[in-house]
């Protein structure tokens, strides 16, 4: 689970809880340690590409560049994140190898600075020149909420600057306005050179009581509505048809493959420019996140609840424990599974077969810090 902040029809109230992805501040109870020699890098499929002992999480690939989020050392609490909160932006080659460069807040921020900054969500410009992500700001002194979190886009080496895209999401009810229903950006793409997609999202944190759980505290993510930002304007709004899209891929005739709620096994083709909607065909089980893969959508299906947090009915997905491909054109399905741990992202390669997805190393009780995956169906 992410250490901080780990990692919208036209708009729900909290009714997507089963399909929320759930986290916390601090580190899992019950992980063990990491491997630091791994010997001689292999070649196969599936293989894993990190092996930190920390958080590898929200990863996205650009060319042959996959970018992701890692936790940092830097803003550290014994109580309940004694490895540290903040989370950097990393670069490796998608195949695996050494990282490239690693953006850390606490390198890049003056000293004097009392919060605790955190980069999730990155995703690279189409000529790799540019970078978005979510920059997250909180107290030092807790753990159960944030000052304020935006959507940034940044020349691909200067993550600070704030002098070009600075959007805070801020979707509400449209008869209450006092009533937020999302505060984030998760799952951010670039449509092109000038626009961001991106899936408003509600970010709640709260103590954890009784169910002999150790965490102090936890956090979901409800994602809500499919929007778009426009990068010369700074404008955002909701794509036609995005109305209770929680996930997404590009298909590939421009359209976009979409789920909705609360049909979570059905795969829809959207029109962005008409909001059109049309049925394509069903996975077999509830869908929590989706790619596009060799023309073709792959998802992360099968969620495993975890039944320690019961203050959200139903319980709190913790991931899924199956990668499944459907072809589009005759409806059939394949499958992966199992896996050593739970699965909760997948990214597309361009032009591969092969994509990367998020895996947590082992199966147990609280979870533990994901690793990042190459993976390919046979």
């Amino acid at each position: 689970m992410l250490p901080l902040p780990r990692p919208v029809r036209a708009v729900v109230r909290l009714a997507l809880a089963s399909l929320a992805v759930a986290a916390c501040e601090h580190s899992s109870p019950g992980r063990v340690a990491g491997i630091d020699h791994v010997g001689p890098f292999p070649t196969g499929l599936p293989r894993r590409l990190t092996f930190y002992t920390g958080n590898d999480r929200t990863p996205s690939v650009t060319g042959n560049v996959l970018v992701y989020a890692r936790q940092g050392d830097a803003y550290a609490n014994p109580l309940y994140a004694p490895e540290g909160r903040e989370l950097c932006i990393a670069f490796l080659p998608v195949e695996g190898g050494t990282i490239q460069r690693q953006l850390c807040p606490h390198d890049l921020i003056p000293t004097t600075d009392t919060l605790v900054h955190t980069w999730y969500e990155p995703a690279l410009s189409p000529d790799g020149k540019r970078i978005a992500f979510v920059w997250e700001r909180g107290t030092r002194v807790g753990m159960l909420g944030f000052l304020n979190a935006y959507l940034m886009v940044t020349p691909v080496d200067q993550p600070t600057d704030t002098t070009q895209i600075h959007y805070t999401v801020n979707l509400t009810q449209p008869d209450d306005p006092l009533s937020q229903l999302a505060n984030m950006a998760t799952h951010i793409t670039w449509a092109d050179s000038s626009r961001l997609r991106f899936i408003a999202t509600f970010e709640h944190r709260f103590k954890v009581k009784g169910g002999g759980a150790e965490r102090i505290c936890d956090t979901i993510w409800q994602p809500l509505t499919l929007m778009e930002l426009n990068l010369a304007t700074g404008t955002a709004r909701v794509v036609p048809g995005g109305d209770s899209v929680y996930t997404y891929a590009p298909a590939p005739d421009g359209g976009l493959w979409v789920v909705r709620s609360p049909d979570s096994t059905a795969l829809l083709h959207l029109d962005p420019a008409t909001g059109t909607t049309t049925l394509v065909s069903r996975f077999s089980d509830i869908v929590l996140d989706l790619i596009a893969v060799d023309g073709a959508p792959v998802a992360v299906v099968t969620p495993v609840h975890d039944p320690h947090v019961t203050i959200f009915p139903p319980t709190v997905v913790r991931g899924g424990a199956a990668i499944e491909r459907l072809d589009p054109s005759t409806g059939s399905l394949s499958r992966i599974t199992p896996f050593p741990g739970l699965v909760h992202r997948l990214a597309s390669v361009p032009g591969q077969r092969y994509f990367v997805a998020e895996i947590e190393p082992a199966l147990m009780p609280f979870g533990m810090p994901p690793d990042l995956w190459l993976v390919e169906f046979p």
